[in-house]
């Protein structure tokens, strides 16, 4: 038993932070997931989105967000909606366009295995990998994964060369993620 109100009063603030930061990673899972929801669950989901935006935790907590902006191929990284640093892009080619909408982050890979789209040849992590050294993916588009990655061809970026995936140089595509997590909201815009 804790007898010491000081030591009581930590434990207590660090039990009190450790459920905020649960509850704010559960709250982007859910918005994840609001696409289909029924009225009911949509009503749960605004009570706690209004719980968590008076939570004092929300404002201790690094919101990192992406902007993926197709036309001038661009993607912006954000930190609590300030424009950090601003990266040039590849997208998607004519038949294969990058999906434009509201995605997460839904999975992080480091040196990623790459399976070419339409012929189904395996490329092992390296220096022929068309991923590059990172891959952040963000959605599903049919059978094929779609995400943000380096790439082996750095004189492609800024083209419309993918299939449907972002390509970034590779040591900027490490800096942009060193800073996301699983759930980092991701906005593709046409313009």
């Amino acid at each position: 038993m804790l007898t010491n109100p000081p030591i009581r009063r930590s434990i207590m603030l660090l039990c009190f932070g450790a459920a905020g930061l649960l509850l704010a990673a559960e709250w982007r899972m859910l918005q994840a997931r609001v696409e289909v929801a029924t009225p009911l669950q949509f009503s749960r989901i605004s009570r706690l989105g209004m719980f968590l935006e008076q939570s004092p935790i929300v404002s201790m907590v690094h919101q990192p967000k992406l902007v993926i902006r197709l036309q001038s191929r661009q993607l912006e990284f954000y930190v609590d909606d300030e424009l950090v640093k601003s990266y040039d892009i590849a997208v998607g080619q004519a038949d294969w366009e990058t999906p434009t909408g509201q995605f997460t982050v839904l999975d992080l890979r480091q040196d990623p295995l790459w399976q070419h789209p339409i012929t189904g040849e395996a490329v092992p992590a390296g220096p022929e990998n068309p991923l590059g050294s990172r891959w952040i993916g963000f959605t599903h588009d049919g059978g094929y994964h779609i995400g943000i990655h380096g790439t082996n061809q750095e004189d492609l970026v800024g083209q419309a060369v993918s299939h449907g995936c972002v390509r970034m140089r590779d040591h900027e595509i490490q800096e942009v993620f060193a800073e996301i997590a699983i759930g980092t909201p991701i906005i593709v815009s046409a313009n």
